[in-house]
Formats: C-alpha cells, structure tokens, sequence
C-alpha cells in the first residue's frame, strides 16, 4: 500500500524503489497554487508491484482500491503514461480518463436503460469530433467511428471539425452508409441540400419536441481548403431565429437546441434568440469531469410567452462525460394541451475505471487493427534530454518546467522551421486545438497526432499595414508567428514598416479563410513547393502542394538522419526549439516608388542662373515628361549598418522661345551614387539616436545648357560626404536626420562647407487605408566663400507633396506637388528662385524574381540573411 493523488483526469504516484530523497507528492500538496490549478486533486492509496517481464525490463504495476482485471485482452488499452525526475526521485502520471469508447458504451448503456424505463422516448445525439490524426485515415475513422456510434444507438449528429473535414463527397457517403444516423445542422448548406437537415420534430405519445443543430461557425478555420468550398456558412443567430420561429409555427411543446458552439457563443444564442426552452451544448474547455445533476422546475411556464432557455445544460470536452436531458410535460389547465413543466439534466463522467464493452471495443479493435500506422521513425528527443543539455529551454513557460514540451513551444517551433526554411521574414500559421500532453521520446505517429492539420503552405509579399491588419484580427489568439513581435510591432528587430512588403509564409486555411481578409492584397502568391537537400523549400511550377504536417515531418526526418549521434541530434532541435532571436541580420532591395510623369513645369527667378549645373534650376516653363526612382540596397546588423543606394531622375521638356523657335531641353537629369555606414553606438530607449556618415557622387547624364548664351556648362562631377545623425524609424517618420556637409564639384572645383537635412513623412488616408500621402523634405544649405561663383548655390530645398492612389496590382496613380527652391552665392544670383511641378503619373512596383544567396529579390520588400 502507497500513498497517490488522484484527480478526475490522472493518478499521480511515486516510485518507492528509488527511495525519497525529495517527496515530490508532498511537494504538489504544499504549493499554495495546488488549490487553484488542480482543485479536484485528492488524497488516495494504491497497491504496487515490481517485477520483471520475461525479456527482463522492469514492470510496475499499480491497482487502485477497488479495481477490476479485465478478464478479455480485448477490454485492455494501451495509453500515453508521463514521468518525471527530480534529482534521484521518480513520479508517475497515469491517466484515468481518455474517453475511451468501451467504457463509454458501458455508461450510455446504463443511462439509457434508466431513461426508458420512465420516458416515452428517448434520442441518443452526438454533437460532433474534433479532426485529428490518431494513426488512421479520416474515411477509415469515420467507418470505425460511425459502427461504434451506430452500436451504441446514436440518432443524429451535429457535425463538427471532424465531420465537415471529410469533405461534402465522402460525408455524404458516410451518411448513406449508416442511414440510422442523420446529420442535423440549421446554419451550416453543402451543396447536396439533403445532406443537412436544419430541424426536426419528434412526435412521441402526443409531445412535439423540435430539434435544431447549430454548428461552431469557428470550425471554419480549421477546414482544409479542398473542402471549405463545399459548405457555405450562415449568421448563427439568423438561422437560429428563422428554424425556432418556423417550429413555433409548427406548434411544437418545446424547443431543444443542440449546439458545439463555444461557451460565450451559446450564452449569446440565449440572450439574442426567443423561443428556446433548453441548450444542449458541448463545452470545448472542460477537461476535469464531475458527475452533477441540475433541475428546473417550470410551475408559470403555461402563461408566459416563449423567451431565454430554462436550461443551458453542459457537457464535457472529447467524450469525457455521458448528459441525460429530462423534459417533463404536463397538460394544460385550460385547454387540454401540454407544456413544459420541468427540466432536469445529470451528467455523469466516463472514467477508465468502469468496465468496457467488450465486445463493442473488440470489433473496433479488429477494425483500428487493420488500418493502423506502424509507430514510425524515432523523431523527436526527450524533452528531459534537451532541458538536460540546454537548461534556458526549461525557462520557456510554465508547462516546459514541469519537464514537458508546451503546446506553445510546439507551434513556435513548427513556424520557426517554416520562416527558416521557407526563407522568409514572417511565419504566421495556426494555433492546433488538440495537443496530447505527451513526454518521452516521440516517433512518427505521436508526432502525428500534434500535426493533425492538412494546410497547405503559401507564400506571398504582404505589405506591413496589412500585415498588421492580420494580427489585429486574431481577437482569439488562434495564430502563432515567428519573426515578428506583436508586443513591440518589429520584425526582427526592426519596427514593422507598413509601406514595406514582407516575405511571409502562411496555410491556405488562413489566406483563404473567413475572417482575415487583410491577406487578400498580397502579391506574388506561391502554392507548389519542393523539398531541396537542406530542408528548404523552394517554389516551382511542376510539383504539387506541401502540406505544413508534410514540411515539418520530412524536416524532423532529415534533421534525424544528418544527426551524428543523439547528442547532435538534441542539439539541432534545441536550435530550432529555442525562441526567436529578439534581432537579426537584414539584407534589404528596396524600390522607392519608380515613377513615369508628365507635369507642367513653372519657374520662377532663374534668369541669373543659366550656369548652374542643375537641370532642374535652368529648365523653362512648359510641359515635361519624366521619370525617377530610387533603388537601395541595405545590409543592417545590430550594431552596424550600410547602405548602397542609386537614384535616378530624367524629364525632357520643349519649350518655345521668344522668336517662335523650339528649344529641347531637360528638367531634371540626376545620376545619384550613395554609400552610408551607421554605427549604432548612440542613443537610448526613447530617441535612438544614430550617427553616419554618407558619401554622395552626383552627376548627369547630359550637360545643362545657358538658356541664355546656348553654351554648354561643364560636365556637374559632385562629390559630397556628410556626417551628422538620424533618428530611428518610427510608424509615419522612415527618415529624419541632419548633418554637416563639405562638396566639391570637379567640373567646376570650388570645395564647400553646409549643412543637410531629411526628412521623410508616410500616412494612410481614407476610410479604408489605401491612399497613402508622403512628404518628402531635402535641404542643404552651403555657407559662402570667397571662392563662389554663379554656378554654385547656396539653397538647395526639395519638398514633395505626394498622393498614392492604388489602382491594379502593383499600378498606382501618383498626384504631386513637387516644389525647388534655391539661392545662389553671389550678388547676381542672390535673389531665390522656385521651380514648381504638378505631377500625374504612375507608381510602377515591377516584380523582379533574382536568385540571391541570402534570399529572394522584392520590390520595397525587406529579405534575411542567411546568418
């Protein structure tokens, strides 16, 4: 005899061979949180027996007090059993409840006994299975299932994730194979109209009782793509009002709703929809099962009008619980007819310790059986192995230092390997609703059951806005991400830029789904993959659709057998499990907004200014075409970063001269080199102050002319550096900075000492975000010497008013006002001059696919480096 605790769900026992150099009970009873996490947690003994089996490994066995043997081999099963050390003391977890189906059928069998013996009528209702992968095919599941099902004497079910997974074709085969069993869902149309019936009224001894199915509307985000298209979905609260309104009319005595919705989904059913007297409802979280008993008596019920449900009866998650529903009808005292006069619902719990259905479990045996997965390749360690050797895993959250792996440290790791190997800056899949607490080393098939999901992996561009969009819409935390934080808004480290597009990869189910619609203006979307040697995946034209479970097995695989030895082995997944690095190298190609115009130019004040070597100054009055753009290329470290950047600006304008005659001349001709280093020495949590250093090469592509003489000026050869600082992007401001500047332009060498100044404006407009406005300011202002002469400008002050007005695909219509002014040196060219330009044209972001060893090139995308 032994002393263990016991729950609804576990029996916790110590191994007593190994002594109690730490009472790791005792420990459990004297942590103050006990009473809160595991309030059904109770005292209890058990017998224990050590022996060894015949090949010699070390058998426990434990028996409860009161516990029966099962005589037929048939009634045994095989079940998931955790331990975990501490220093030199052992503790058991063994379950006592997994909702297995022999035991089930034992309690459904006795409870409907007891109801016919007192009721005229019974109906036995399922409320659907939750999808997972537990060793056999879904149509093999459903056969077994549904037999199982069938024997037990089921009438109608509510179909759910599992149910609808199978898709409308074999769901329908499903149904003509077991035609006891009809599907009931009122919000829920496949394209076969009889393969769902909304409501149904059950007459029995002069009582009408109308039934209506109400599916989770949520369960939409766990379909497969392939069979999404198969159902259309309706307002829950709209088919719910229109079926009990139409039974009502029907003159039925009561109302049963039988729902999978979420707890807070079925309190709103209650309060918005008249007319229920009771919900039936599976209650998805409840994991601890105790038997209760409530009962409603309903003495006014014949005077008031039908309004709430007397009763909102609950059940337990994954089968764990058998509910009895109890109406009672009575005549009426006034006109002969009947009402409800009270309800009462009993659930009792299913526990491993009452004796199965043998017969019941032997045939679905025989049937697992033949269909089964074989266990499958050793692939992933011991979670006590890892924490062993990398101490920091066992810090990840609550559950991993217990000494087991989390459901949150398994969806990290699964969009950490899809980001990785994906090349890509943001992961973003879905969170698994079903996550066995398993411990030890797992094979194929446990892996398995954690990857039940059939998504499909899709890449695409996302622009940040968007993406922001996207995990706002996650109210109900159902999305894991790798490379972006949602606390700060930075990916990888950097703030989220919402003009930038993203890499990112994600599921068909996500971008293809009901709620985030932000992803329907991603670009250059991806669905086939393949599988190169070192485990990434790259797009391509002739294969098929990778399957996120498929990904990540065949990584586990490779990493298994590129393993030299288990403690390589550890170490690799430990790489892989570990959180995200909070920064990352980037290598950035950006495209600024290359842009084709035409504007009708207008200057002011040049007349003096016929020697300088901007095109921009010496231009005329008339209409222009041009284009411009910038092209940067950024490679950012944490403590360094530099850039290579290129702009380019070229508009030809014709212009008619006093004596009638045409001059062709341009308005703007800029070939611009530059090279800035950043340091990140400066600064601190508030400002982020950064210094740099720039070097500027500035020339053209023609010559200007005198729009006076007709002489060419000499060829503009500038060389400027620049040292000062700049602040760090924030979500409106991507540039601000200011330093001091020295130039010389070797076509005219007169060497010059100012200052410079950016400054860089970025804001969404419009109700719905898409109009994008920008300002853009650039001064420089060169102090005066004694050098100086007509051609050389002290003011030079660019400032660009810019609407982007989204058009199709990657076209948008740009409308600016871009605005120069200047200032000469000397006594002739003192006085300011402006050149003003009202631009139209077209924001053209062409998608350019370059193989690069860090990544893939991207139009004003960011992209990793490969260290």
């Amino acid at each position: 005899s032994w002393p263990a605790l016991r729950s609804n769900n576990v029996l916790l026992v110590q191994d007593p061979w190994l002594g109690l150099q730490l009472d790791l009970l005792e420990f459990l009873q004297r942590n103050p949180r006990s009473a809160i996490s595991f309030p059904d947690l109770v005292e209890t003994r058990v017998s224990l027996l050590q022996m060894n089996a015949p090949r010699g490994e070390p058998v426990i066995v434990v028996e409860e007090e009161g516990a029966s043997w099962p005589e037929d081999l048939g009634a045994w099963t095989a079940c998931e059993m955790n331990r975990v050390d501490i220093v030199l003391s052992r503790l058991y977890e063994l379950p006592a409840n997994l909702g297995q189906i022999g035991p089930r059928a034992t309690v459904l069998a006795r409870v409907i006994a007891e109801a016919s013996g007192r009721s005229a009528a019974t109906i036995v209702v399922d409320l659907g299975e939750r999808d997972g992968d537990v060793g056999v095919e879904r149509v093999e599941r459903a056969r077994i299932d549904y037999t199982a099902l069938g024997r037990m004497g089921y009438s109608l079910v509510v179909p759910f994730e599992f149910e609808l997974a199978l898709g409308a074709v074999a769901l329908g085969h499903l149904k003509d194979q077991f035609p006891e069993i009809r599907f009931l869902a009122a919000n829920v149309s496949a394209k076969d109209p009889a393969l769902f019936e909304a409501r149904r009224i059950v007459a029995v001894a002069g009582v009408r009782v109308g039934l209506v199915g109400i599916v989770d509307p949520n369960v939409r985000g766990q379909l497969p793509r392939a069979t999404l298209a198969d159902y259309t979905f309706e307002s829950l609260l709209d088919a719910a009002r229109r079926e009990v309104r139409a039974l009502r009319q029907a003159g039925v005595d009561a109302v049963v709703v039988l729902s999978n919705l979420h707890p807070r989904d079925n309190a709103m059913l209650a309060h918005d929809v008249a007319g229920i007297d009771v919900i039936v409802a599976d209650l998805h979280e409840r994991w601890s099962p105790e038997s209760m008993r409530t009962d409603v008596e309903l003495p006014d019920r014949p005077r008031s009008r039908p309004g709430s449900p007397a009763l909102v009866a609950r059940g337990f998650a994954n089968g764990l619980g058998v509910g009895r529903l109890d109406l009672v009808f009575r005549p009426q005292p006034d006109n002969g007819g009947l009402f409800l006069a009270s309800v009462s619902h009993t659930l009792e719990s299913v526990t491993d310790r009452t004796p199965a259905d043998v017969a019941l479990v032997t045939e679905v045996q025989a049937m697992a059986n033949i269909v089964k997965r074989p266990r499958g390749d050793l692939m992933f360690p011991a979670f006590i192995d890892l924490a062993t050797r990398h101490p920091e895993l066992k810090d990840f959250d609550e559950t991993t230092a217990q000494g087991r792996v989390s459901k949150r440290m398994w969806e990290e790791f699964m969009a950490r390997m899809l980001r990785n190997n994906g090349r890509v800056e943001v992961a973003i899949i879905r969170t698994l609703p079903y996550f066995p607490p398993l411990i030890g080393k797992l094979h194929d098939i446990e892996i398995r059951r954690w990857l039940w999901t059939e998504d499909e992996i899709v890449t695409l561009d996302l622009q940040g806005s968007d993406l922001r969009k996207v995990l706002l819409e996650d109210t109900r935390g159902e999305l894991m991400v790798s490379g972006i934080d949602r606390n700060k808004w930075t990916v990888g480290g950097r703030r989220l830029d919402e003009q930038a597009y993203y890499r990112v990869a994600t599921t068909d189910v996500l971008f293809e789904g009901a709620r985030f619609r932000a992803f329907e203006k991603a670009r250059r979307v991806r669905r086939d993959f393949r599988i190169v040697s070192d485990g990434s995946i790259e797009s391509t034209r002739s294969e098929a659709a990778l399957t996120l479970r498929d990904f990540v097995l065949g990584e586990l695989r490779r990493l298994r057998s590129v393993s030299r030895g288990n403690l390589s082995h550890i170490d690799s997944i430990a790489v892989r499990i570990s959180p995200d690095a909070p920064y990352e190298n980037l290598l950035a190609f950006a495209f600024d907004r290359p842009t084709v115009w035409i504007s009708l130019n207008q200057i002011y004040r040049n007349d003096n200014y016929g020697s300088v070597p901007e095109s921009r100054v010496t231009s005329n009055d008339s209409w222009v075409a041009g284009l411009n753009g910038r092209f940067e290329l950024t490679y950012d470290r944490r403590t360094f970063a530099s850039s290579l950047g290129l702009t380019l600006a070229y508009a030809r304008q014709s212009a008619t001269l006093p004596d009638g005659s045409k001059r062709i001349s341009e308005s703007a001709d800029d070939l611009k080199l530059d090279l800035t280093l950043r340091p990140k020495t400066l600064g601190g949590n508030v400002w982020k102050i950064h210094p740099f250093v720039r070097g500027l090469f500035d020339t053209e592509f023609t010559r200007t002319t005198d729009p006076i003489t007709g002489v060419d000026n000499p060829h503009q050869l500038a060389l400027r550096g620049v040292a000062g600082v700049m602040f760090a992007q924030s979500r409106h401001w991507r540039n601000l900075e200011l330093g001091a500047a020295i130039e010389n332009d070797f076509g005219r060498p007169n060497l010059q000492f100012g200052f410079q100044g950016r400054a860089d404006f970025n804001q969404r407009i419009g109700p719905l975000g898409n109009v994008s406005y920008r300002l853009r300011n650039n001064v420089t202002y060169f102090l005066p010497s004694g050098r100086d002469t007509e051609s050389n400008l002290a003011l030079r002050y660019n400032m660009v008013h810019e609407v982007l007005i989204p058009l199709v695909d990657e076209l948008s219509l740009s409308v600016a006002a871009d605005l120069f002014f200047f200032q000469g040196k000397v006594d002739a060219t003192r006085q300011p001059g402006a050149s003003m330009l009202l631009r139209i044209g077209f924001d053209v972001r062409p998608p350019v696919e370059a193989a690069l060893p860090a990544a893939v090139l991207r139009p004003a995308t960011h992209f990793l480096d490969a260290s």
